[in-house]
């Protein structure tokens, strides 16, 4: 889908793909006010379609989307102790809720677990300095975690130290078996800082843990209301200090998790099936002996894995995980960025300098060779490419 001509300026935002609809945000300044515009793109008719529109009170403000079947979810803040939220019905444009939330400390981020809930995070500021150091002491805790209810219009304070310690992209809600289930990733820093903490095992201990919980969304909400201070979170898989796990994506069957082993280098794509929580290895990211050097890219998005070999002139991909594709294509498209139906090949190339940055996205059909580059913004959700 080519929309670089419906997109009127880089301040458009891509909200949700789906087979027949693009849903985006774009500001722009009208009659002297800044407004905020959610639109609909219809890709069979080709089509724009105006959902909603807002005066921004604050030009300043950040907006977070999160979309659902029948609705979109805004939430509007500037960093400090208060936010807007709304709730939006997709089809028709009617406001559902708008409500104007106050906390203590300054807003950190957020995240939709569903259509009715909310989490948002909040760190220390100034104006609450005090009340934040009296909560750190009591909680040991460096945010604060609400749960807002858009159907109660309430907020509840989240008292579960996994959660609390956790960060919005750590909660990961999807569907297993007609039951929303909420994944929740506490991993120990990045991946260089976990290795630090192995190279210092010898006084850091074997206790260096990252974590991997589960829960029923509906049971989580539960406890949260009820002010207990632990929701039924399962663990499912763990790495102490001389390993990591970090969350690698899913499909339909299984969550796919990436494991590794600092003292061999062991590394493997665990899965975890939905529905009868079996681990199995999915697939080894090892180099073997006698193959060339090599990185293992994956996509997180569409729970696929490729072995990426950089030659002289060109990069050689070969599928490892949900992909069977094996083709080269010119170093001079840039770095790899997806793989669509194991035959078109999506790479990226940004050229930038103290003043300006320009980004080329290019597209290599392995069938025909032929390839077709563009300066512009790429996003790639499952079979469908969206150029923007």
């Amino acid at each position: 889908m080519d929309l670089r001509n419906v997109f009127a300026s880089c301040n458009d935002m891509l909200i949700e793909i789906s087979d027949n609809f693009i849903y985006y945000a774009e500001e722009k300044k009208e009659e002297g006010h800044n407004s905020l515009f959610i639109l609909e793109y219809n890709r069979i008719t080709r089509r724009e379609r105006i959902v909603t529109n807002y005066i921004l009170s604050n030009p300043s403000f950040v907006q977070h989307f999160f979309c659902f079947p029948d609705h979109i979810i805004v939430v509007m803040e500037g960093g400090e102790s208060e936010a807007w939220i709304l709730r939006i019905d997709k089809h028709t444009g009617e406001e559902k809720n708008m409500a104007k939330l106050n906390f203590i400390g300054s807003f950190a981020d957020c995240t939709a677990l569903d259509e009715d809930h909310i989490i948002v995070y909040t760190v220390e500021n100034e104006k609450h300095q005090n009340m934040f150091q009296a909560y750190k002491k009591l909680t040991g805790f460096s945010k604060i975690a609400y749960l807002y209810d858009l159907d109660d219009e309430k907020y509840y304070y989240v008292r579960d130290p996994r959660v609390c310690n956790a960060d919005s992209s750590g909660l990961i809600p999807y569907e297993r078996d007609g039951q929303i289930q909420l994944l929740v990733l506490l991993p120990h820093g990045d991946e260089a800082e976990k290795e630090k903490c192995y190279k210092n095992k010898r006084w850091l201990g074997d206790n260096i843990n990252d974590n991997v919980w589960l829960c029923p969304l509906f049971d989580f909400i539960i406890t949260v209301k009820n002010g207990e201070e632990r929701a039924p979170l399962e663990l499912i898989l763990s790495a102490g200090t001389c390993g990591l796990v970090r969350y690698a994506g899913m499909d339909e069957e299984n969550l796919y998790f990436r494991a590794k082993h600092f003292p061999t280098g062991d590394q493997r794509l665990c899965a975890y099936n939905k529905l009868t929580g079996k681990k199995t290895v999915a697939a080894e990211l090892n180099l073997k002996g006698d193959e060339k050097p090599a990185s293992f890219f994956i996509d997180v998005n569409g729970a696929r894995v490729y072995r990426i070999t950089e030659n002289e002139d060109d990069y050689e991909v070969d599928g490892v995980l949900n992909s069977e594709i094996h083709a080269k294509y010119s170093k001079e498209l840039g770095g790899f960025l997806a793989c669509v139906d194991d035959r078109f090949i999506l790479a990226r190339y940004v050229l930038s300098d103290d003043k300006d940055s320009f980004e080329f996205n290019s597209i290599y059909d392995v069938t025909t060779n032929e390839q077709k580059s563009y300066e512009c913004c790429c996003t790639v959700q499952g079979s469908t490419v969206v150029l923007y």
